[in-house]
């Protein structure tokens, strides 16, 4: 059945995909509910989901099972999702140097510049260097070629080093000092 409704959709049949539109949208909507937990996005990215197996219905294929296929492409808009997401949060270093935004230091102890230290020595030494370079303004995939590791393998190595470095240091301004400290030097 799969078959002759995927080469129908492939034929610009809608009709047929509306049939696959009613089969999979619940499924979806409480896929991305469970992994988002909003209604709104996850409603979007149900239509979001359904558009792009539209657009792409010519690559859909009849010998690969429809759910597979829906779920794919449903995890991808996920990613996509995601990915805006983190870019919307993230300003990097040098656009934020080149719009003369840096501020002075704030005030800090010598106890909380030893406490940023003392963390920093209790990351890996590779995952502190691929934060050392990412600070330094290198892109993941120059560290990653750098280093002759996955861009994929950076990135990882990086969320870990943030997430320890929260874990570890008692401050909320901690990251805020550690990202200024090593992108002015006043952290070694």
């Amino acid at each position: 059945m799969d078959k002759n409704l995927i080469e129908e959709v492939k034929g610009n049949n809608e009709a047929a995909f509306t049939t696959i539109y009613n089969q999979y949208h619940a499924k979806l909507y409480y896929y991305f509910l469970n992994k988002t937990r909003s209604e709104a996005i996850s409603a979007d990215l149900v239509q979001t989901t359904f558009l792009k197996c539209w657009k792409y219905r010519n690559h859909l294929n009849p010998d690969i099972a429809l759910s597979h296929q829906i779920f794919r492409i449903a995890k991808t808009t996920l990613i996509d999702l995601l990915r805006q997401k983190a870019k919307e949060k993230l300003l990097s270093l040098d656009e934020y140097a080149a719009a003369d935004n840096i501020p002075e230091a704030p005030p800090v102890s010598r106890s909380f510049v030893e406490e940023v230290r003392v963390t920093l020595n209790k990351i890996p030494p590779q995952r502190g260097k691929i934060m050392q370079l990412r600070l330094k303004g290198w892109t993941n995939q120059e560290i990653a070629e750098q280093l002759g590791i996955s861009k994929r393998t950076v990135e990882n190595q990086l969320n870990k080093a943030i997430k320890e470095i929260r874990s570890l240091i008692s401050t909320d301004i901690a990251i805020w000092i550690l990202l200024y400290g090593y992108y002015t030097g006043w952290i070694a």
